[in-house]
This record gives C-alpha cells, sequence and structure tokens, in this order.
C-alpha cells in the first residue's frame, strides 16, 4: 500500500512517509523521520546539544517570531509545504531571551508573547519541532559564516531554509539573504525567501511585523491587530493582590502582574478568559482608577460569571475590542453605573463572536 505523505506510528514514535514509500514496512525504514511527535519535551528543544539526528535535513526557519503573526505563519506554510514534498521535518529556531534585550538592556522592546506562547503558537502554526537557543554575548559575537558554519550545518544540515528578505544573523546582523544564499549554494541547502505581508493602515502601505504589531497594541487598537495576529492579543500573567476594590464595587477583579508582555493603552477592553476548560466573558480595566486617585496602574480582568479567587493562579486573558477610555467619576455610584454598562457591552459582544 502507497500513501503520498502518510504519517504512521512505529515503536513509539510518529513518522511521516515519504511520497511513493510502501507502508508494509516492520521497522522504520530509510528516509522516514520522528515527526509531529507528541509529548511536549520532544516538540520544543531548549540547547543546540539536545538537537537529535532525526531533524537533520530539515526545513529550517529562524527568528525572534514574537507574537507569531501571518507573516510569521507564511513562513511557515512554505516550510510545512516544502518538508511535506519530501517527508522532512519543519523546525524553526529561536532565541530566549530575544537579542535585542541583550544588545540594548536599557531599551528592550516588550514581548507580545510570552517565549512559551510563542512556543505554542509555533507548533499550533506547522513546527514539528521549536529549537530555543540561550541568546548569550558569545552567540551573539558569531560572526555570520561561523553562525552557518556550526549552528545551521553542523546541528541542521537544512535541505531548505525559510526566510523573509529582510533577515540578518551573526555579529552586528552583518549576515543577508545574499549571505545564506550563497552558502546554501556551496553546502546544498535551497534558500526560499517569503515576501512579508503588507496590508494597508490609515491609508498607507505597511509590512506586518512585530514591531508595527506591537504599536498597534500600545495605541488600544487590539481589534486590528488581532487581524494580523489571526487571533487576539492575550496578556498572560498571575493573579496577584490588589486593594479589593472590586468586591465593594460589586464587581470583583483578577489584578494581573504584567511581567515583561506589552500593555494595551489605558482603557476599558471587551476580552475572554478561558479558566479551567470554560470561557468566561472578561471585562478589562488598565489605568490608574482615577475615579480614587491613585497613580499606580493596574491590570484589572472581571470574568463575567466566575466565581472564587484566583491569586497565585496564571491566567491568559486575550483582548477583543477597546469599548472606552479610563474616565474620573463624580461618584462610586456613577462608576457602578457604567461599570454594569461595560460588562453588558462585554457579554453582547462574546454573544456576537461565538
Amino acid at each position: 500500500m502507497e500513501d503520498s505523505g502518510s504519517v504512521i506510528f512505529l515503536e513509539g514514535e510518529l513518522y511521516r512517509l515519504r511520497s511513493g514509500m510502501s507502508l508494509l514496512f516492520p521497522f522504520a525504514p530509510v528516509g522516514m523521520i520522528p515527526l509531529r511527535m507528541s509529548d511536549r519535551e520532544k516538540r520544543h528543544l531548549v540547547g543546540l546539544e539536545s538537537v537529535p539526528e532525526s531533524l537533520r535535513r530539515c526545513a529550517l526557519t529562524i527568528g525572534n517570531f514574537d507574537g507569531v503573526h501571518c507573516g510569521h505563519r507564511k513562513l511557515l506554510a512554505c516550510a510545512r509545504a516544502l518538508a511535506d514534498a519530501e517527508g522532512e521535518a519543519v523546525v524553526a529556531l529561536t532565541f530566549d531571551p530575544p537579542p535585542d534585550r541583550v544588545v540594548r538592556p536599557d531599551d528592550q522592546p516588550q514581548r507580545i508573547s510570552h517565549h512559551e506562547e510563542t512556543v505554542e503558537l509555533l507548533v499550533e502554526a506547522g513546527c514539528d519541532c521549536v529549537v530555543t537557543v540561550r541568546t548569550t554575548p558569545n552567540l551573539l559575537a558569531m560572526p555570520p559564516e561561523a553562525f552557518l558554519r556550526e549552528i545551521v550545518l553542523g546541528r541542521f544540515a537544512p535541505r531548505h531554509v525559510v526566510e523573509g528578505p529582510n533577515f540578518f544573523f551573526g555579529r552586528d546582523r552583518a549576515g543577508t539573504i545574499a549571505t545564506l544564499q550563497e552558502t546554501g549554494r556551496r553546502a546544498g541547502f535551497v534558500v526560499h525567501v517569503v515576501e512579508p505581508v503588507c496590508v494597508e493602515l490609515d491609508g498607507a502601505p505597511m509590512r506586518v511585523s512585530s514591531t508595527l504589531l506591537r504599536r498597534l497594541i500600545l495605541e488600544g487598537r487590539v481589534d486590528l491587530a488581532a487581524e494580523w495576529l489571526t487571533r487576539p492579543f492575550t496578556l498572560s500573567g498571575a493573579v496577584v493582590h490588589g486593594l479589593h476594590r472590586g468586591r465593594t464595587l460589586r464587581f470583583p477583579t483578577a489584578n494581573l502582574d504584567r511581567g515583561e508582555q506589552i500593555v494595551p493603552a489605558e482603557g476599558v477592553y471587551a476580552g475572554r478568559t478561558v479558566l479551567d476548560g470554560k470561557t468566561y466573558p472578561t471585562a478589562i480595566s488598565i489605568g490608574c482608577k482615577p475615579t480614587f486617585g491613585e497613580t499606580e496602574q493596574a491590570i484589572e480582568a472581571h470574568l463575567i460569571g466566575a466565581s472564587g479567587d484566583f491569586y497565585d493562579r496564571r491566567i491568559r486573558v486575550a483582548f477583543l475590542r477597546r469599548l472606552r477610555e479610563q474616565v474620573k467619576f463624580a461618584s462610586a455610584e456613577a462608576l457602578i453605573e457604567q461599570i454594569d454598562r461595560d460588562v453588558k457591552q462585554t457579554k453582547g459582544l462574546m454573544d456576537r463572536v461565538e
């Protein structure tokens, strides 16, 4: 029996079958490699020393992949098609922390997604394996030629490398697509250059990038950011103690520790939170509580219909739309009336989304 691109299970591993190869083998024949492995540890490897021989001759893509937006997904779709045609794995090589956080510690861009979420999104988008390399000064000091020789060829020996036209690597970002292509011609891998996704924003053409999406999130335009992220922006954090004022206002909230993720503009948002397998419409407030004269910014999420407290638990709050700016109300009663309207608007939006 022959089956182009079939996936089969042998001796505790998943394998992808090359086109034209028979399924009637008592063992994994030459040319078949483990793919789409079920346990998390095999889908995410930390450190180059953990890369197995089975990932050599892969379709490789390299980057930070912050947010795993539609441009990244276009790269991964190309890599997936190439890998499927030859029965190979799709591997994403990424870095933690992002190099910018090491190079410019005093001017660090905040992340759209935590590294753990980035890994999950890369796997969901089609990667068979994500390899995370720890970003160190020694790594950043590697000349482009050494990076290609020791890491790309030494660890992966890829058949294909898939990147965008603005890909740079090595010390001082001196390596370019042309450097990569020249090495590929000598070493036997093919470089595929995938053009970026271009959109119109405020009447002007723009290239979708993590930088653009950070800007939209900072401006509170989370609904627009969601279009190009291909999902709502999600803020993840531990629930910490606040002033417990929400309970006195009849709308108890979970206060999120912001961590190193980017935080949307101050205001009130409609969103949703998945907790213990159940989805709750969520009214989210980001700001300094001007009605009460406070100055410290807080991120408060009211999970509509949820009960109990969530202290010390990590939750993920997805932002669907900005409802309004923060406003100083004349009284607590006036604030309660507005929060009630915010909650009704959030529930109505969730009903339409579902």
